[in-house]
């Protein structure tokens, strides 16, 4: 299941019109999807390359109410997956990768998450330290610090049930 997003959100995010965000659609910048009723939409994938490509990153309207999860790590492929499987059960998720602490940072302060979800065996130890100081500190009393199993893979359906978030 992809998680879509519509251009009002887009616009929020980076705190421009509807109109831009209209604009940058029909210029071929922003790949979308129309909507039988002419409405677009945007995948949260399409959105990212978007974002990449002309280093925007959204600058405001990421935090929302909900489950909101940072995941730390290297492996691309396998937190690509852990995305899905976490859409697929809360579609309304917001979920994104940090990979470096300049990330981890960036993504701690623009989406306010609500879960810090780590793969120790993937993490290196200082990035692994400093997510847990930060879990532990005044400013974190809603986040939750998850670490992963040493083998996630198995049983990742029933890992992803035990996160549990509250209100959603």
């Amino acid at each position: 299941m992809r998680h879509l997003l519509n251009t009002r959100d887009i616009a929020q995010m980076y705190q421009v019109t509807s109109a831009t965000v209209l604009n940058w659609i029909r210029a071929g910048k922003l790949k979308a999807y129309a909507t039988p009723g002419g409405h677009y939409r945007v995948a949260r994938e399409d959105l990212e390359a978007f974002s990449h490509t002309y280093s925007l990153p959204p600058v405001a309207g990421v935090a929302s109410p909900g489950l909101r999860l940072l995941l730390v790590g290297a492996d691309a492929d396998f937190f690509g997956r852990l995305r899905n499987a976490i859409y697929y059960r809360w579609p309304a998720a917001q979920v994104e990768l940090a990979r470096t602490e300049f990330e981890i940072g960036w993504w701690l302060a623009r989406l306010a998450p609500t879960h810090l979800i780590v793969h120790p065996s993937l993490t290196p130890d200082e990035m692994l330290d400093r997510c847990k100081r930060f879990a532990g500190g005044d400013a974190a009393r809603d986040l939750r610090l998850i670490t992963l199993p040493d083998s996630p893979d198995d049983g990742l359906s029933e890992w992803i049930d035990r996160i549990g978030p509250a209100g959603v």
